[in-house]
């Protein structure tokens, strides 16, 4: 017969649950509704670590979310500091970081929670830390509001950081600032930050006082962000993540989420969301190593390869530098996707101004035939030079007689002709003076290059199925195939349809990738 979840600092019963969800008992409770225990169908992180097992294959069918066995809640600093002193510093007895007993790098669950401010001008502090065990079979549920005795702000009583009369849970606080302990999270970063914004005494967590030890780097932390942003994972959200890998039956209540976390003792239902947010993050970080990590490399080295990024622009400069990768494989890994992101930048880039340039054209035919004013070849021209990234200038000269006088006296003739970047002349002109002469030589080379740059810079046919369509700068901006379900014939592609003119915009890549 299934017995309570140990819920221990609480002395109150673990979440009660109606005749119906039995199962759900039987997984809080450490059973799985298989008949499994979580320990027997969830590999050990510590074993990852030694033993560099090989990945797992993508797995496409849905897996139960079992919750951890051990849900402890503390109300009070004592409470806090004990069970992080049994979970992590069992040997430290006289807070001598030497004395840790684990060794290398310990990857946990972290979450925070607070009360949400429906008054303008009110910010509530942290109210719960959530951190998960390495094995994420023990979570703790840290109520640091009340064991800190902080009472709510108000408008006239706005919270001031520091001034709570009793401080941060100091083993707690020592945890956030441990090298060698790698919080994980959906926006873990700005949940650290959070913490330290609220409780000063808790400066920089996840930033390492003193140094780190080798294979440690300042900004101790993963955020599942920079995973999903580094292999394109399309999903966002710790929900959506968990669907992506497989928990199909994870749910996250807006209730739940934005209800008063302040109070204690906390609900039954904010007890599972809570235990839920901090634990399922180890779970989907070792879902994503399953499906994305490189052979040969375990779970905790290809972890750590990513801490300390939280952006796009993090892991495009850790890629670039491979500061703290030492891992060989590793290395060579981030590097191969460095050059694919590369690519991809240049085919974005390219699409980009093909359709920009079309855009341009099409906009210059319809406001020539319109006569408006501004709208003539050199500035098409110059148009199509900063989409392109190419330099076009115009060289001049006046009119002269054999004899090197001026042809027809000072106010002769000009000639003018145009130039790209390379050196190539792709238009002459003449005119009474010199700014007639480029405007000349502006339409002999806009002429020469939609005669000899279609289908490489533009597509005339899609120029023609723009020209004059009110909606022709959003069917542009369409990443989808065809824009706006437009066709044209032009020749430049398989089916008579341009494939530069059809093709969507790569994924976002950083500007500094390159």
């Amino acid at each position: 017969m299934a017995t309570a979840a140990t819920v221990r600092g609480t002395k109150r019963a673990a979440p009660s649950q109606s005749p119906g969800d039995e199962d759900e008992v039987d997984a809080r409770c450490g059973v799985h509704p298989r008949g499994r225990a979580p320990g027997e169908i969830r590999r050990s992180f510590a074993a990852d670590a030694a033993s560099a097992a090989q990945p797992e294959e993508p797995s496409t069918s849905s897996s139960p979310y079992v919750q951890p066995a051990n849900i402890h809640v503390a109300y009070t600093s004592k409470q806090i500091d004990a069970y992080v002193r049994a979970e992590f510093y069992p040997n430290d007895e006289e807070g001598d970081s030497s004395s840790d007993g684990g060794g290398g790098i310990r990857l946990v669950g972290l979450d925070v929670e607070a009360r949400p401010s429906r008054v303008k001008g009110v910010t509530h502090p942290v109210a719960l830390v959530q951190v998960t065990t390495p094995d994420n079979r023990g979570c703790l549920l840290a109520h640091v509001y009340g064991a800190m005795g902080l009472s709510p702000p108000t408008p006239n009583r706005p919270y001031v950081p520091g001034s709570a009369v009793t401080k941060f849970p100091p083993l707690l606080a020592r945890l956030l600032h441990d090298p060698n302990v790698l919080p994980v999270g959906q926006g873990v970063a700005e949940d650290l930050r959070q913490i330290a914004r609220c409780f000063p005494e808790v400066t920089n967590p996840g930033v390492p006082k003193g140094g780190a030890e080798p294979g440690c780097r300042r900004g101790a932390f993963v955020d599942l962000a920079s995973i999903v942003d580094f292999y394109d994972v399309p999903a966002s959200g710790l929900g959506r993540l968990a669907q992506h890998c497989g928990f199909s039956d994870v749910s996250k209540p807006k209730s739940v989420q934005v209800s008063d976390w302040s109070r204690t003792p906390l609900t039954d239902a904010q007890v599972r969301y809570a235990a839920q947010d901090a634990c399922l993050s180890l779970w989907v970080l070792e879902r994503l190593f399953a499906i994305y990590a490189p052979p040969g490399v375990n779970l905790h080295t290809w972890a750590s390869a990513f801490a300390g990024c939280e952006t796009r622009k993090d892991v495009a400069s850790r890629c670039k530098r491979l500061d703290g990768v030492i891992d060989v494989t590793m290395r060579a890994h981030m590097r191969a996707r460095l050059e694919r992101w590369r690519d991809e930048e240049g085919d974005a880039n390219y699409v980009k101004a093909f359709r920009k340039c079309s855009l341009a054209l099409a906009r210059h035919d319809a406001g020539v035939d319109a006569g408006e004013r501004g709208v003539n070849a050199r500035s098409t021209l110059a148009q199509l030079a900063q989409f392109l990234n190419v330099r076009i200038r115009f060289d001049h000269a006046r009119d002269r007689n054999p004899d090197g006088g001026l042809k027809g006296g000072p106010n002769g003739g000009a000639t003018a002709t145009c130039i790209l970047d390379d050196g190539e002349t792709i238009g002459r002109g003449r005119g009474v003076n010199k700014k007639r002469a480029i405007m000349e030589a502006a339409r002999d080379a806009l002429r020469h290059l939609r005669a000899t740059k279609d289908g490489e810079w533009w597509c005339e046919s899609l120029v023609k199925t723009l020209r004059g369509h009110e909606d022709a700068a959003d069917l542009m901006r369409a990443t989808g195939g065809v824009a706006g379900g437009l066709e044209w014939a032009c020749g430049h592609g398989d089916g008579g349809g341009c494939e530069r003119a059809r093709s969507g915009v790569a994924a976002y890549v950083p500007r500094n990738a390159a």
